[in-house]
């Protein structure tokens, strides 16, 4: 059951990346280097395409580079080549770094994804004096006048990757902690999150993420989470509720 979910997640995953980095789903799955042409495709991420843009994914296997047309023979010649984990390495990184430097860039990440289907979501409790509740897309302009959760709402009502849903924690009244899902695309939403200092370690990102995860699965949303891989804190926030590694990304910005 869990093998079965876990593929159509992974799936899902294949689809919207093959979409945000112009090359087929199965490129991901054979160990190579492909390297496309960015370009704007149905279904996609909707962040922002640059104008000089670089991004590098893999998901375990292949490694999938999505850059505009002047830096693509030069990005084949620096990481055709190369394993996967050579691509990842602190020294390409860096020369990657000394390329887009030129154009007042800087490399970013790498990143680490997470995905969790409906039948990995862990069991959560609510901590003791705490309440949760939820609000959905039309009810979350209502958390903006509430300025300490920049790391969970986008406080923007025409963002194009609009707060979808938010879950809310409260001790005494006072919203001590929000997590957030943004309609990052059409079939996956990015979950953000921020627990007030003084309120933290107590369980209350876990029960907000969780209790967020399942509504968003309840749609029929696959949710995912991102974290610098040296944010064990909040690796380890994911891991606690079910949530999976599924892909890792570089990137110019």
């Amino acid at each position: 059951m869990i093998a079965s979910a876990r593929k159509v997640a992974l799936q899902t995953v294949r689809t919207v990346l093959a979409a945000d980095l112009a090359c087929s789903d199965t490129d991901f799955l054979f160990d190579k280097v492909t390297v496309n042409k960015a370009e704007i495709r149905e279904g996609r991420f909707r962040f922002p395409l640059r104008e000089k843009s670089l991004s590098i994914v893999t998901m375990g296997k292949g490694v999938i580079a999505s850059c505009n047309q002047e830096r693509v023979e030069w990005v084949k010649r620096i990481l055709g080549n190369l394993a996967r984990g050579q691509i990842f390495s602190i020294q390409t990184v860096a020369k990657l770094e000394d390329y887009v430097k030129k154009d007042n860039q800087f490399i970013a990440g790498p990143d680490q994804k997470y995905i969790c289907s409906v039948d990995d979501l862990a069991e959560f409790y609510i901590p003791q004096g705490v309440k949760v509740s939820t609000y959905t897309q039309k009810n979350v302009v209502e958390l903006y006048e509430h300025m300490s959760f920049r790391h969970a709402l986008s406080y923007r009502s025409d963002n194009a990757r609009p707060d979808m849903l938010a879950t809310i924690a409260e001790c005494d009244g006072k919203i001590v902690g929000i997590a957030e899902a943004s309609g990052d695309c059409e079939l996956m939403w990015q979950i953000g999150v921020d627990v007030l200092p003084g309120y933290q370690g107590i369980g209350i990102g876990k029960v907000i993420v969780g209790t967020l995860t399942k509504a968003i699965l309840d749609q029929g949303i696959l949710p995912y989470y991102s974290t610098e891989v040296s944010n064990l804190q909040s690796r380890q926030l994911a891991i606690s509720l079910g949530y999976w590694p599924a892909w890792v990304q570089i990137y110019a910005r």
